[in-house]
């Protein structure tokens, strides 16, 4: 990269640097010690042999809040019928970017999206050497639900939660998008082509903000999120059991060098990739 940058820094601008794709996972850790899930059975006072009949109307509970998070912002509520939407050649994310579109969403909530996808959930097995109920971590599938916001300070984000137990949560936020927000407020002059910075006014501007980002209160700022779609959390928590425990799952970082003229960049276009190793 500096080889690079020292050998065409006549013809470049200048250099923007941050996180990209930002993904966290968030786990009731709490729940998967051995026992665990049994012990929070009966904290709600429920038996194994009802246990499912319990998990089955905790999930409808976390389907009505989607609905009615949805209905109250008067934003759809879509069920998707397969698991990838790639099938139609559309991602979610496209399909959500669509719908702001169409409708001139600028901020707030876009839409939700449920779909039957896979998961690591708890289900109630029967032992007949033992004859008796446990409680086993297996792979089923479940309704999982998409909340697709513009955020006044993320810009564009979801939020993914699974219906069963253990409800893990996914967060998506970008780097970008985040930084285009701020530059937005600083009223720092810039253009930008879909998800990238493509002329700015201010390179020192972007440096602080790449640091900012890194420095951003994040459990806080997931907390809030898990609050606003789980419905059960403030009884899970009653019962005993923290709530999520973050983990960072997937990070893009990404460097973009601009160049003063298009032209210059295309004459060392071709040169550049016919070098660069796969």
């Amino acid at each position: 990269m500096e080889n690079f940058l020292n050998l065409h820094r006549e013809a470049v601008s200048g250099v923007i640097s941050t996180f990209d794709r930002l993904i966290f996972k968030g786990h009731l850790n709490s729940f998967f010690p051995n026992g665990a899930f049994n012990r929070y059975l009966d904290q709600c006072g429920v038996l194994l042999v009802n246990a499912k009949k319990f998990l089955e109307k905790e999930s409808y509970i976390i389907k009505s809040h989607a609905i009615t998070m949805a209905e109250n912002a008067g934003r759809p509520y879509i069920y998707l019928e397969g698991a990838h939407t790639h099938n139609s050649k559309q991602s979610k994310e496209a399909k959500a970017r669509e719908i702001a579109t169409k409708d001139g969403i600028n901020e707030g909530l876009v839409c939700v999206f449920s779909v039957l996808e896979t998961c690591h959930s708890f289900s109630i097995v029967g032992r007949w050497k033992t004859h008796r109920l446990e409680i086993i971590r297996k792979r089923r599938k479940c309704l999982h639900f998409y909340w697709y916001f513009i955020d006044p300070i993320f810009g564009w984000m979801h939020v993914r939660l699974q219906s069963w137990a253990p409800y893990s949560m996914q967060v998506y936020v970008n780097g970008r998008e985040w930084m285009a927000s701020k530059l937005n407020s600083l009223k720092i002059v810039y253009s930008k082509s879909d998800n990238k910075i493509t002329h700015i006014s201010d390179f020192a501007i972007t440096d602080k903000l790449s640091i900012d980002f890194t420095e951003i209160l994040w459990p806080s700022f997931l907390e809030s999120l898990a609050k606003k779609v789980n419905p059960l959390l403030p009884n899970i928590i009653d019962k005993g059991f923290s709530g999520y425990w973050w983990v960072i799952d997937q990070a893009e970082y990404a460097t973009d060098i601009l160049f003063k003229d298009r032209s210059e960049l295309e004459r060392i276009h071709n040169s550049t990739l016919s070098h660069l190793t796969f």
